[in-house]
């Protein structure tokens, strides 16, 4: 490790944030990670330029009575440091950003129509990418996507910490050259000087001078655990909030959305638009969807928050899921569904905030409110994390972090959803549409807001 730390302040409306930068970490041929710290009130988060990552977020135990010491927890999975992640390539994307395009897109390739510099149309182009899902679908960018690179990084204006990540023309199979930047702030929230909120701004724009227009959808990829990163709980005490989401987009068997979207009304699991535990809700969709008796989803559950066993992975049965649910046989189960976040007519799409989801932990009475400017949020409760990927000596305190143990709420648009034309004005899949820059057209902006603080 090298470098020094250094400080700065910033006045926000009720308090001081500081950001100071940490000893970076350094990577033989690759230049250096470089770390940051920002505080405010009773919030700290640690950031690093590798995936321009979110390594820790540090709360207090908001159960304690105000004559007790306040005990403090990290809530983000992640590595020991920066440089495991770097070591372990982060097969699991934890803390980073992910892209050129987040999510899946099927087959590992896609269409799209360039233009020639008089205005015509070329014919559809068909562009191929890593098939890093399974060797079947392109997932968050591919094999060496935005999440496994060192960014440029900056404390900027004193107020916020500033990456950047060039990536150009052909970089993972995507046409044109592209110039990332994503900006982190800890403000205070606006009706309480307990807590602060973590504001991301992603903007991308097309390389001066490059004439190919390309897809462009980022998403924060943190897993979250409000308990502490390491609970023996898991997610299981959560209690989960989606008041803006009553409608989801339906899988096919490789987790490729079927271009429907339907009402969680029909599908009782996917129902979060009344607080529930995700207790509860993996009980339902153990019986609903994945086809098991309602005694054995409880007792999946219940062998967790009994014991806290890590070496338990509950799967679908060999045969397959519930009629309907598309879910293949002996694989693990849990959430990984978009949601589509409700929007105003009059909406902005590219700058107005909506609510995605409030998720708290009653036992410390901790919370996380998420605004964002995005269509979709992807809702992911870590099935595929096993307890030995990554191996536990390379997480944060030697821990195991095994299935249902985070949660991810990833803001983003729509999976699988490139159009190489306009969608028609009825396609409701459409308006969740992955962005493209064009030549000439406007650039991309992607904000979520993650507001951490006490229940009500």
């Amino acid at each position: 490790i090298v470098g020094s730390a250094s400080a700065w302040s910033t006045l926000t409306m009720k308090a001081y944030t500081t950001i100071s930068e940490l000893p970076s970490i350094k990577i033989p041929s690759q230049g250096p990670i470089r770390q940051f710290q920002l505080s405010l009130n009773d919030v700290t988060v640690q950031l690093s330029s590798l995936g321009a990552s979110i390594n820790s977020i540090v709360l207090p135990d908001y159960s304690s009575a105000a004559s007790t010491p306040q005990s403090f927890d990290d809530v983000v999975l992640s590595y020991k440091s920066p440089q495991e992640q770097y070591q372990h390539n982060n097969t699991q994307f934890f803390s980073a950003i992910v892209g050129r395009v987040a999510n899946r897109i099927k087959d590992g390739k896609f269409q799209l129509q360039q233009q020639q510099q008089d205005g015509s149309s070329e014919d559809i182009t068909t562009y191929n990418l890593d098939r890093n899902d399974g060797n079947v679908n392109h997932l968050h960018g591919g094999y060496a996507g935005f999440c496994h690179r060192i960014w440029e990084a900056e404390i900027d204006d004193q107020n916020h910490v500033k990456f950047t990540l060039i990536s150009n023309d052909g970089d993972q199979g995507y046409p044109g050259g592209i110039k990332i930047t994503a900006i982190y702030s800890l403000v205070a929230n606006e009706d309480d000087d307990i807590g602060a909120k973590l504001r991301l701004q992603m903007y991308g724009c097309l390389q001066e001078g490059e004439t190919k227009a390309t897809p462009i959808a980022l998403a924060q990829h943190s897993y979250f655990n409000l308990a502490s990163h390491s609970s023996s709980e898991r997610i299981l005490k959560h209690v989960l909030h989606m008041p803006n989401c009553d409608k989801f987009t339906p899988l096919d068997n490789t987790s490729i959305p079927t271009k429907k979207v339907q009402s969680v009304k029909d599908v009782t699991a996917m129902d979060f638009c009344q607080p529930r535990t995700i207790s509860d809700a993996l009980v339902h969709y153990g019986d609903e969807m994945v086809g098991l008796t309602p005694e054995t989803a409880e007792d999946n559950v219940q062998q967790i928050m009994n014991d806290g066993s890590t070496e338990s992975i509950f799967k679908v049965p060999k045969e397959g899921g519930a009629a309907g649910s598309n879910l293949d046989g002996d694989k693990p189960y849990g959430f990984d569904h978009n949601y589509v976040i409700n929007r105003h007519d009059d909406d902005d799409a590219n700058s107005a905030l909506r609510l995605a989801a409030v998720l708290s932990h009653p036992p410390t009475r901790r919370s996380m409110s998420i605004h964002a400017s995005a269509p979709g949020v992807q809702l992911y409760t870590s099935n595929y994390l096993s307890g030995t990927n990554p191996p536990a000596d390379l997480c944060k305190g030697n821990s195991s972090y095994s299935q249902w143990q985070g949660i991810c709420l990833e803001t983003q648009t729509f999976p699988d959803s490139i159009y190489s034309a306009p969608p028609e004005a009825t396609d409701e899949f459409g308006k969740g549409r992955c962005f493209i820059l064009r030549p000439g057209g406007d650039d991309y902006l992607h904000e979520v807001h993650f507001a951490f603080g006490r229940m009500p």
